[in-house]
């Protein structure tokens, strides 16, 4: 696997290109969810959680289908220094943030830095299969995953020390630096040239959802379309994510920003452990075959079930802090896997598009369930319940994929890769 990045340089350039956006985002991240918990009010504490996770992912399904056809249509490198450089001018207007009165400008932000992500996101996860071919794409995407789950941890550690030491301001100009520096990786990054589309350009075809379900056909033909379904069915996990600051007292979370935003940290570095740990497990003990892929996404559920389960059932921080590492190993599991599965089986055409529908779901899912989270914390459930009825439909949801993917047939044939 890290073979791969000494041998490829333009895999290389995009994973660089990566590790410092990410960090940025968790930095970003972690600021944001302690000046809602330092600034919000206790009594709806949990839908201010809850909204500020739908507001990160409801850009994707709002400008989902328009960043999918870009990504197959347009310079995938151009687009991505795009919106780079656009997200680091948006971030810094979090500056503006002082009191409870500007939550409005928080969340205003918020949606204005997470609608600029997915035109990224689709181009950089489409150029991926272009760069490594399809013999390296199971070890590019489980090094992607790991190197995502890395800088969510030390980037969640390092977000809630900065906190403590130079204060919210400070964490959101970092933020701002590591968009321009992930920009000027990528202006020397040499790309495969563009699919040729068979169709031009319709503003017509993609308001009405064309290109998506054209994505949505090829899936089926190829015999892939229940592996997108398998990030659908973990759209439970948005209410996991609500749950990870409301648990931030079982480690000492106090009305101070900094400490809230430590013990916040914490959680999330947990997370990001976790989901590194899990698609290496998985590739050494499962190996990288289809039915293996198919068993490791099928197990993930069960691992992130469990482990909330458990979650629900302590009290002590050091015991929620490894539960939650447990858990994610799972989530992680059935990201890289399932992913895996479908980018190996279709033509590089249409990799942005269907890259974008499966975002789609997922945000749908997450949003959702998150939403239901915050309201039920805010009505009186305690954490504790709250997340073991959320494990027990990570449990049952796990179970209907595992199921069906069962009973599949699914494609051998392989896609039409640049290599």
């Amino acid at each position: 696997m890290w073979a791969l990045l000494r041998a490829n340089q333009a895999f290389r350039r995009l994973w660089l290109a990566q590790v410092v956006s990410s960090a940025g985002d968790w930095l970003n991240r972690m600021a944001v969810l302690a000046l809602i918990r330092h600034h919000g009010d206790g009594r709806t504490v949990g839908m201010l959680f809850g909204v500020e996770l739908a507001l990160r992912l409801l850009p994707t399904t709002l400008i989902g289908p328009i960043a999918g056809p870009v990504a197959d249509r347009l310079s995938r490198r151009g687009t991505m220094i795009a919106a780079d450089l656009a997200r680091a001018l948006v971030v810094l207007a979090f500056l503006l943030v002082d009191g409870p009165e500007d939550l409005p400008v928080l969340y205003g932000v918020l949606v204005l830095q997470m609608a600029l992500g997915p035109f990224h996101d689709a181009a950089h996860s489409a150029c991926i299969p272009g760069v490594v071919g399809r013999d390296h794409l199971h070890a590019a995407y489980a090094l992607t995953a790991v190197t995502w789950s890395t800088m969510l941890a030390l980037g969640a550690f390092v977000g809630g020390v900065l906190l403590t030491v130079i204060g919210a301001d400070g964490v959101f100009i970092a933020d701002a630096v590591t968009y321009v520096l992930s920009a000027l990786l990528l202006v020397g990054l040499r790309l495969p040239p563009m699919p040729s589309q068979p169709d031009r350009w319709s503003w017509r075809r993609v308001l009405l959802l064309g290109e998506l379900r054209g994505a949505f056909g090829h899936l089926r033909a190829r015999g892939v379309l229940l592996a997108v379904t398998a990030k659908w069915h973990w759209g439970v996990a948005g209410g996991f994510l609500v749950c990870l600051p409301l648990l931030a007292p079982r480690l000492g979370g106090a009305a101070d920003l900094g400490e809230t935003g430590f013990a916040i940290a914490l959680l999330y570095a947990a997370r990001g452990v976790g989901t590194g740990i899990g698609p290496l497990l998985a590739r050494r003990l499962g190996g990288s075959g289809e039915r293996a892929l198919i068993r490791s996404t099928a197990s993930g559920f069960l691992a992130a079930g469990l482990g909330y389960l458990a979650v629900a059932a302590v009290d002590g921080g050091l015991a929620t802090w490894a539960l939650v590492l447990l858990a994610h190993t799972g989530g992680s599991t059935i990201w890289v896997s399932s992913t895996t599965l479908w980018q190996r089986a279709i033509d590089d055409g249409w990799r942005g598009r269907v890259v974008t529908l499966e975002q789609i779901g997922l945000t749908l899912a997450f949003t959702l369930v998150g939403l239901a989270t915050g309201a039920a914390f805010d009505a009186g459930w305690t954490p504790s319940q709250v997340v073991g009825l959320l494990a027990g439909t990570t449990l049952l949801s796990g179970a209907v994929w595992g199921l069906a993917a069962r009973r599949a047939r699914w494609s051998r044939e392989p896609a039409e890769t640049a290599s």
